[in-house]
């Protein structure tokens, strides 16, 4: 999908500012620590968008409901002191999560994936699983923020992608 890296980035650019500023209002004071995880879930969940082929006719105001929706949505997971990964984003409506397979074939297919990325690409993936945000994994990296947040979204679409090959053929392996 050589295409959708571009989309992304043509529809991010003219509304990152849009974005961030919403996420720092959701957020305020009380949660300022959260704004760059809150960043990277509204742009996972536009990533996601733009993975379904879905066409976003008014991008203004779809990006502003989207990062309103994911900021209050991450606040009230983070206030209720739930830190689940598998928590979903409220951007779009839930992509089916890889909920039927066990925690130790998660970890399993992970390794397994991370043994055939390329290396820029497995480190950015661990960062990420070890709950750095893009913006500190750029800079652990010495990459743009576009670069480290490509490379996560990336890897975490094949993960998703090796999941789900995994769960309609029922198998184990």
């Amino acid at each position: 999908m050589p295409e959708r890296p571009e989309r992304f980035e043509r529809l991010i650019r003219p509304h990152a500012r849009l974005i961030a500023g919403v996420v720092r209002r959701v957020c305020g004071r009380r949660h300022q620590a959260l704004v760059p995880d809150v960043e990277q879930e509204v742009y996972l969940a536009i990533w996601k968008r733009l993975g379904s082929g879905k066409e976003i006719e008014h991008p203004a105001s779809y990006l502003y409901r989207v990062a309103l929706t994911t900021s209050i949505a991450v606040v009230r997971r983070h206030a209720s002191g739930s830190t689940s990964l598998d928590d979903p984003a409220v951007g779009d409506p839930p992509e089916p999560q890889p909920g039927g397979i066990p925690q130790a074939e998660r970890a399993r297919i992970i390794g397994e994936v991370l043994e055939r990325l390329e290396p820029d690409e497995a480190r950015a993936l661990r960062a990420y699983l070890a709950g750095f945000s893009h913006v500190e994994i750029a800079r652990l990296y010495g990459w743009s923020e576009s670069v480290a947040r490509h490379r996560v979204y990336r890897t975490l679409e094949r993960l998703r992608a090796e999941a789900d090959r995994r769960k309609e053929a029922g198998d184990g392996r």
